[in-house]
């Protein structure tokens, strides 16, 4: 009965509440992803195949039994006393180390699927990221359509005291108004854009949006400051596995020079005198030198091919590195330029003339222009801080920054 309640308790305690909902952590979202992904069963199925055939690796050559009849005839006694019944038994026995390649085979495989699933790993982290700095974008583009919004019911209501009082013509209560029919549509919109990318989100994990809350309070914050970094070492590690795969390749090609022979022994029955004899035998198979070369030849040239491969990769990820971080300064400057400077003047313009509007001094042209003026300046920024973030996850992921994550949530 205890274990059921508790059972039901830890049940209820995982699954999320709306009322008491927190915003979810970009680092809670990894955490989901990565335990529902379903690469897990394909890392796991990958790693256990691999491990029995490390298994079977250590394993020597099977021996064999057999067994031979001689000297059968048909109607004649003294051949058939002459019949012979033998059984051998043959064990080849491995030379050259063939075991110990094989195995470090093996081993170079096992080592190549680990690096492997850390990538994926790194890939769905990635992922999750991405999908949530589009949500917070999303959210700081709803903030803009509230204020937007605000800004529009204020000056519909400034607009239809004028007209009213015959100050302004109609047709500018009427752009008033239309105005902010337009400005609730972009609510609108902004709202289903950040119902939808919620829903991404979550379907990474294979969860529901409904209840998931995620705080953009950090999304106009720029404080990454990426300087020339290094390269994830989880991707070079697969490079660098494919080169210790094909270095034990070459290693097992090259004990396939050694030829193994096969012994064998067994009793021999004579039919005619009822005696048993003993038989033993050593047969060494010859070996073809020049398939052997051929096939050393090509698993080295398989070698200087993975070489080739991890200097290519190391090159592409030092440059693409120095381009992230190029992005992110980027995208930082121009964040940082329009937060500082335009917007604070784009504010005071809009709060100015809307003053001077209301004692008649500027039209209603004016107040739209500003608004608008303000309007495109806070969009500009939340595009910015979107590709500051964006660049920050390339970055991240081509200098495996979440490696910790990936790591604690291996299979």
């Amino acid at each position: 009965m205890f274990k059921s309640l508790r059972a039901a308790f830890l049940a209820a305690a995982c699954i999320p509440s709306i009322a008491m909902a927190e915003p979810l952590t970009m680092e809670d979202a990894i955490g989901r992803a990565l335990a529902s992904a379903p690469q897990n069963a394909v890392s796991t199925a990958r790693n256990d195949v691999l491990t029995a055939a490390r298994q079977a690796a250590d394993t020597k050559p099977a021996a064999t039994v057999d067994f031979l009849a001689e000297n059968l005839g048909i109607g004649g006694r003294d051949l058939n006393n002459q019949i012979q019944v033998e059984a051998n038994y043959s064990q080849r026995l491995e030379r050259g180390g063939k075991r110990a390649a094989r195995i470090a085979v093996a081993q170079s495989d096992l080592a190549l699927a680990r690096s492997e699933a850390l990538v994926t790993r790194l890939d769905i982290i990635a992922l999750v990221q991405r999908h949530f700095v589009e949500v917070q974008a999303t959210e700081a583009e709803i903030a803009i359509a509230r204020e937007k919004v605000a800004v529009a019911e204020a000056l519909n209501r400034e607009v239809a005291r004028r007209v009213s009082s015959a100050r302004d013509p109609l047709f500018a209560g009427t752009r008033a108004r239309t105005q902010l029919a337009e400005a609730r549509v972009d609510l609108e919109l902004a709202i289903h854009a950040r119902d939808k990318a919620k829903d991404r989100l979550a379907a990474i994990w294979g969860g529901s949006a409904a209840g998931l809350e995620i705080s953009d309070a950090r999304f106009l914050e720029f404080g990454r400051g990426e300087q020339a970094g290094s390269p994830a070492m989880a991707d070079l590690a697969v490079y660098e596995a494919r080169v210790a795969r094909a270095e034990s390749a070459t290693a097992l090609q090259r004990t396939q020079a050694v030829q193994d022979p096969t012994i064998s022994a067994g009793p021999r029955y004579l039919a005619g005198t009822g005696d048993v004899a003993l038989v033993a035998g050593v047969s060494l198979p010859l070996g073809n030198r020049r398939l052997n070369e051929a096939q050393v030849a090509a698993a080295e040239a398989q070698r200087r091919q993975a070489d080739a491969e991890l200097s290519v990769a190391r090159f592409q990820q030092t440059r693409a590195l120095a381009l992230a971080a190029e992005k992110v300064e980027e995208a930082q400057h121009e964040a940082e330029a329009i937060r500082d400077k335009v917007i604070p003047g784009a504010k005071q313009t809009l709060a100015e003339v809307r003053a001077g509007y209301n004692r008649g001094g500027f039209t209603f042209n004016d107040v739209s222009t500003a608004q608008s003026t303000l309007a495109t300046a806070r969009a500009r920024l939340v595009a910015a801080a979107r590709r500051y973030h964006e660049a920050g996850v390339e970055y991240d992921r081509l200098t495996g920054r979440h490696a910790n994550l990936a790591q604690e949530a291996r299979p």
